[in-house]
């Protein structure tokens, strides 16, 4: 879902020319409905992958698993600006650092794509080494 997102936000970047620091209401009404689409496209995967993780990972490792993700999605908010920026002057610009940008945003959407044909088999191990585990608790004093 997160490659969806990709393609509205190369079409903002590439055809939206912006004169004399001035936007017509027609382009202000089409960059915003861009960047909408973009926004809906790519909204969706931070869940996605939150929930796949958790369905992936055995109870006592979950808040390893999950302190894992967070450390490495705050770097990447740390420190994507200053890659941006180096990316910027690094080739002259900020539409040719923003498409680089999206061709890594791509190389992720393949990865997720990559992910859903292993998360069944992931789940059900994950299933098996719980009933392993936690099949000889007493449960009959719990109540819900």
């Amino acid at each position: 879902m997160a490659i969806l997102g990709c393609f509205p936000l190369w079409v903002l970047i590439n055809t939206t020319k912006v004169v004399d620091g001035e936007i017509s209401f027609g382009m202000g009404f089409r960059i915003c409905f861009i960047a909408v689409l973009a926004g809906i496209g790519s909204g969706v995967t931070g869940p996605i992958v939150k929930a796949t993780l958790q369905n992936v990972t055995i109870p006592h490792a979950r808040g390893q698993a999950f302190a894992l993700l967070n450390t490495f999605d705050d770097f990447g908010r740390g420190l994507g600006p200053v890659f941006v920026a180096g990316l910027i002057i690094s080739l002259g610009g900020r539409q040719a650092a923003f498409n680089l940008g999206v061709g890594g945003w791509i190389l992720c959407g393949v990865f997720n794509i990559c992910i859903f044909f292993t998360v069944q088999s992931d789940e059900a191990r994950t299933r098996s080494l719980f009933l392993e585990r936690y099949s000889s608790v007493d449960t009959s004093n719990i109540s819900i």
